[in-house]
């Protein structure tokens, strides 16, 4: 009887376990930008000094970030971020500053709002897109098999969870602190694996309860909105690029598009 029960109810739950931990391993690889190489240059230098960050008559916005914001996966080398300053320049003269870094987390974005010209790029934004969040979830999960001495992947992420949740609202804090009025776009995450077998489906869930969290924050500051992405990439291998893990070119401009909609029509 105690053996029916050890195949019946532990060897399913391990198996289970197991599974989510590749999942989560994969997802990680994936976003932080260890796949594949990064499509378009580094990040531009901001400006220094007295030398405006702006040109007169001329909108700005402002891209921080990670890898998605950098562009990678998509073919054409530009990314959403290109595609949204395309659609702005369609009601005026328009520039772009993307300083989003590749393998970003949040931790690393809120050091980059420590520069004093990061924050004039900031107070002079009309705009401003943010994608932080891939990052600080996929790294919590350990590249090897936890022992008895170390937290497991769960603790690991729910750890990761809550230093996101406070980096994130300082994130927001400052960059309303230094432009109290230009709009935010935050993304939410997306899963790359579809929706096939249950670990799919054990990944997807920590990914939306992510996706909860960023809601509850945006929702403590004027004019942060967040772009629901989940649903343009679940079951839609077809936006992927050749990595299976970034969007491509249809994949960053169905992210274009989600944010254009979200955009004041004057």
């Amino acid at each position: 009887m105690k053996l029916s029960r050890f195949w019946l109810w532990q060897v399913p739950a391990a198996i289970a376990g197991l599974a989510a931990l590749i999942f989560l391993a994969g997802f990680g690889l994936a976003l932080r930008g260890s796949l594949g190489e990064p499509i378009g240059g580094a990040p531009a230098a901001p400006a220094s000094g007295n030398t405006p960050v702006k040109s007169p008559g001329r909108g700005l916005l402002l891209v921080l970030g990670d890898s998605l914001a950098r562009g990678t996966g998509d073919e054409t080398g530009k990314g959403f971020a290109a595609d949204v300053l395309d659609n702005l320049k369609k009601k005026g003269p328009a520039d772009m500053a993307n300083l989003a870094v590749n393998g970003a987390e949040s931790g690393d974005v809120l050091k980059v709002l420590d520069s004093d010209n990061v924050r004039r790029f900031a107070a002079s934004a009309d705009a401003i897109l943010l994608s932080a969040g891939a990052n600080d979830l996929t790294h919590a999960v350990p590249r090897q098999a936890p022992t008895a001495a170390s937290a497991s992947p769960l603790e690991e992420i729910v750890a990761s969870r809550a230093l996101y949740a406070g980096n994130l609202r300082k994130i927001l804090s400052r960059l309303r602190e230094a432009n109290p009025s230009a709009p935010i776009y935050l993304l939410g995450l997306y899963d790359p694996f579809g929706d096939e077998g249950p670990q799919a489906r054990i990944g997807a869930s920590v990914i939306l309860s992510w996706n909860t969290l960023i809601a509850e924050t945006a929702l403590s500051f004027p004019k942060v909105f967040v772009v629901p992405t989940f649903d343009l990439f679940y079951g839609r291998p077809d936006r992927l690029a050749v990595d299976r893990f970034h969007p491509n070119s249809k994949g960053h401009q169905a992210i274009a598009d989600r944010i254009v909609q979200l955009l004041p029509s004057t």
